[in-house]
């Protein structure tokens, strides 16, 4: 007869795996209330508490787009905005997405995005999951920050966009015979006076050419000058001054800076504050801006205060009339961009102030060393002449 073994006094119990399981796959929205899985929800909260009235209205905005595509991006693709799902995976696919098509070309079809832009979507999804789980209740992010284990896209080396003395020499003919590109033509308008269409402001637009490649200034800090910030303010002082300038200039990083105006950029400011501006000032309710919008334009902001992609019509045109007049294809632009008026003056002034560290913080509003070096390289023709006789 065999021998039975001992129970032991103290029995531990069979554990009942099919409750295991259950708890591990318990839903978040058992526990907590719904909103407090939403991404929709915290993405407000975090808008509402951290970045409104905190940032400013153009970096408000920008956030606000960037992560609105990352909620319409996860919407779309899991069924549901619950913040638990978010992954590294899903964010990872994002990044991919948004370089492989995250913007849409001129023909309406996805195109590619700018490896920078991409990086600075992933930076404001990263700051949203920071500040949601420093505020979060526990347990909702379970595998901590999904962006922490994304990285950035590498970034391209940076291209020089410095115009030669020679194409700033062609750029300025063409801005001195702008009116003439302007001028109303055909049979009923020969042997009249020459007039300008209704919404051209030739005056303005060359004041605008010679203030972006006399002073390096960016397009949001262009449209966003008030007529208060010029000293002098009267057209005939400001030809005859010699230390004419724009002062507390707003840059980006809550940035403030004096900018000095050369003779150009004060003769074409004198023209358009006598010629054009005082009757696109009439018709706006506050007529602050510097450089108003044609008062014929029914969309214009009531106040006349132009955008930053009017500034890139306005630039880019010069470049269409100057190319068109240009039979050697070596000599033509293709397009021309705001930001290589910004390199040209860099480089200008890098030359001129003997590569003075201190100036080029000063007049540019950067302080990053990767930026300076980029701003400060020369042309292709310059740089060619370098090597020309080693």
């Amino acid at each position: 007869m065999s021998q039975q073994m001992p129970r032991s006094a103290d029995p531990s119990p069979e554990p009942n795996r099919a409750e295991i399981t259950s708890r591990k796959v318990v839903s978040l929205s058992e526990r907590l209330d719904p909103a407090d899985d939403s991404l929709t929800t915290w993405s407000e909260r975090y808008l509402d508490l951290a970045v409104r009235g905190v940032r400013s209205a153009e970096v408000t905005g920008k956030i606000t787009r960037h992560l609105q595509r990352f909620i319409a991006w996860t919407t779309s693709g899991l069924g549901h905005d619950r913040l638990s799902a978010v992954t590294p995976r899903e964010v990872t696919a994002w990044r991919d997405h948004l370089a492989a098509a995250g913007n849409l070309g001129r023909d309406g079809k996805p195109a590619p995005m700018a490896a920078a832009t991409v990086n600075n979507h992933l930076a404001h999804l990263s700051a949203l999951f920071t500040w949601i789980t420093a505020h979060a209740p526990a347990g909702l992010l379970r595998h901590g920050d999904p962006t922490k284990k994304v990285t950035a896209l590498p970034l391209p080396a940076p291209q020089v966009r410095s115009l030669s003395a020679a194409q700033v020499r062609a750029i300025k003919n063409v801005v001195d015979r702008i009116e003439t590109f302007h001028e109303l033509k055909g049979r009923r308008h020969r042997g009249t006076s020459p007039r300008v269409h209704a919404h051209a402001r030739p005056v303005r637009d060359r004041a605008i050419i010679y203030l972006l490649f006399g002073t390096g200034l960016r397009r949001a800090e262009l449209v966003g000058l008030d007529l208060d910030q010029l000293e002098p303010i009267h057209p005939d002082r400001l030809r005859q001054a010699k230390n004419a300038r724009l002062a507390d200039v707003r840059g980006k990083g809550r940035t403030s800076r004096t900018v000095f105006l050369g003779r150009d950029a004060r003769q074409a400011l004198a023209d358009y504050l006598q010629l054009e501006r005082p009757g696109d000032a009439a018709a706006s309710t506050t007529p602050t801006a510097l450089f108003l919008s044609a008062a014929s334009v029914a969309v214009r902001h009531p106040d006349g205060r132009m955008s930053p992609r009017s500034i890139n019509t306005i630039v880019s045109e010069i470049g269409r009339l100057h190319d068109a007049q240009m039979a050697d294809p070596d000599r033509k632009f293709g397009t021309l961009r705001p930001h290589d008026a910004r390199h040209t003056f860099a480089f200008g002034l890098s030359q001129t102030s003997g590569h003075n560290r201190a100036e080029l913080e000063r007049r540019l509003g950067h302080a990053n060393d990767r930026y300076l070096r980029l701003y400060t390289n020369p042309p292709d023709d310059i740089a060619a002449s370098y090597v020309e006789d080693l």
